[in-house]
């Protein structure tokens, strides 16, 4: 049995239940997701609440666990410790030490002192080592430590693990004495798929995950749609529906003069790729925004499905059709069950598709967490 904290959507969940895992309790402060959350795990007990104002005994209270947890699984917010994002946002607060935001591992940790789990796993942005000098990692570690945890951490890239997507994180696990964990082996070896984990003969690319998706147009607001072709690889296998069927088939409008500038781009091609005369089609400050405009390669993995997409998708052109992702599309780079379904305004169903740890790697780490408390 293991909670999940700091849930969002639940790709963590998804992939311990995946293995087996009964997800029993789970805290999310944003109501829209923990309503994603709560829908698509309706036998766990998903709390809206701000971990830093709900005492972990007052949780226990609440969701009434049967036994203690045996894991406890999360992702503390990460934003303050993306580069990404303090690069492109300057003006964006909460960039120094002061920020609340910074130190919400340690409610984590609260959690996790209470509840004594056997083994904990956080999952967070690979700058967390870095913040500040390392400081913060290091009080994470100390912290963790004066619990009685043994720790261990690792920066995983999702793409070793059959997801069709670059997208490197953290995670750190902590165990009690006599506990053995050790990190799943990637399936990758030499940019090859490993045999015995999988029949497909490469890495997952994007054409894989989208190829067999619902046929759809820029500015599309459908529910359920029908596959557009037969399953045929491993991976659509693993995340189609047994009924025939899709929904989040939303896809944000773009604008005339960004469907122009789309016609010019070749897979793999970004703003600054495009001759000058098409950039001024759709101006930007080209000291900044060279990344603004960027069309997605059906033969490679995507690069990382960030939580901006809730803002903006020119960052992730379809690669064959003249618009940006759907909110179905971008959950299957993330390896989302088709089944799993996003509550909310297409802007609230791309940011929690885009926070979300994605499930076949979530489930990787799952088994290594099962073989570790059997």
């Amino acid at each position: 049995m293991c909670i999940d904290l700091f849930a969002g959507a639940g790709g963590l969940s998804a992939g311990f239940q995946r293995r087996g895992f009964e997800v029993a309790a789970a805290l999310e402060s944003v109501s829209r997701f923990a309503q994603t959350h709560e829908q698509n795990f309706p036998q766990c007990k998903t709390i809206t609440a701000d971990a830093s104002e709900l005492p972990p005994d007052v949780f226990a209270e609440r969701v009434s666990l049967p036994r203690r947890p045996e894991v406890i699984i999360g992702g503390p917010p990460c934003q303050t410790f993306s580069t990404i994002g303090r690069a492109k946002i300057r003006h964006v607060r909460g960039c120094d030490k002061s920020d609340p935001r910074n130190y919400m591992f340690q409610r984590y940790l609260d959690y996790v002192k209470y509840f004594e789990p056997e083994i904990f796993v956080m999952e967070n942005v690979p700058q967390l080592k870095s913040r500040f000098g390392g400081v913060l990692f290091d009080r994470l570690i100390d912290l963790s430590s004066s619990f009685g945890y043994q720790v261990q951490f690792s920066v995983l890239n999702a793409a070793d693990y059959g997801v069709p997507q670059n997208r490197k994180r953290l995670f750190i696990v902590g165990h009690k004495a006599g506990v053995k964990f050790s990190f799943p082996k990637p399936f990758v070896q030499g940019g090859q798929l490993v045999p015995s984990q999988y029949d497909d003969s490469k890495v997952r690319t994007v054409g894989e995950a989208l190829e067999d998706l619902p046929l759809i147009y820029d500015g599309c607001r459908l529910g359920e749609l029908p596959y557009s072709k037969e399953a045929r690889t491993e991976f659509q296998f693993q995340v189609r529906s047994d009924r025939g069927v899709v929904g989040n088939n939303v896809c944000r409008v773009s604008n005339d003069r960004a469907k122009r500038v789309f016609k010019h781009m070749r897979q793999g091609d970004r703003y600054m790729d495009l001759d000058p005369e098409v950039r001024k089609i759709l101006p930007f400050r080209e000291d900044i925004f060279q990344d603004r405009l960027k069309r997605l390669r059906e033969d490679e993995p995507s690069w990382t499905v960030l939580a901006h997409i809730g803002m903006d998708g020119y960052m992730y052109i379809h690669p064959w059709e003249d618009r940006t992702l759907s909110v179905r599309e971008a959950a299957r780079l993330q390896s989302f069950h088709d089944d799993f379904t996003f509550v909310g305004n297409m802007r609230e169903q791309y940011v929690q598709v885009g926070n979300a740890v994605p499930p076949l790697l979530a489930s990787e780490i799952a088994g290594s967490v099962m073989a570790a408390i059997q």
